[in-house]
Parts: structure tokens; sequence; C-alpha cells
């Protein structure tokens, strides 16, 4: 299993889970930005802390968020 941290790399997440793009944004509408071209392209060197800056969570939330999607895949 991977290890989600605030270091990790938005975009090697999303490309590893494709399913995250849908997931994310049904369990929190502000990820809706970030799976768009634009979002994309704007985040694409973001690590998770400076995605939870854009969807306004803490980062720990954040975290969180993406360890439990991952790891019901």
């Amino acid at each position: 299993m991977i290890e989600v941290t605030a270091e990790s790399k938005y975009m090697d997440l999303l490309n590893e889970f494709p399913l995250l793009k849908t997931d994310l944004v049904k369990k929190n509408h502000k990820f809706r930005f970030l799976v768009t071209p634009m979002g994309k392209i704007s985040l694409w060197e973001a690590n998770l802390e400076e995605v939870s800056e854009h969807v306004e969570m803490s980062v720990d939330e954040t975290v969180l968020l993406f360890s439990e999607l991952i790891s019901s895949y």
C-alpha cells in the first residue's frame, strides 16, 4: 500500500489512482476545479499540503481523505 503524506505529489496520486478524480469531487465539491484541465496544469507539481490550501481543508484532513480513498481501491 502506498503511504500518503503531506509531501505526496497530487498528480502522481491521480495518475496512479484514476478513480480519485471523481471520488474526490463526490467527497468535497471544492475538488471540482482541481480535476479540470486548468486545475491539473496549475497544480502539476503540487503536493497535498498545497492542494489542501486550494480546497480549504487542513493538511491532515486532506491526507486522511486521500488515504481513505486509496485504501478503498
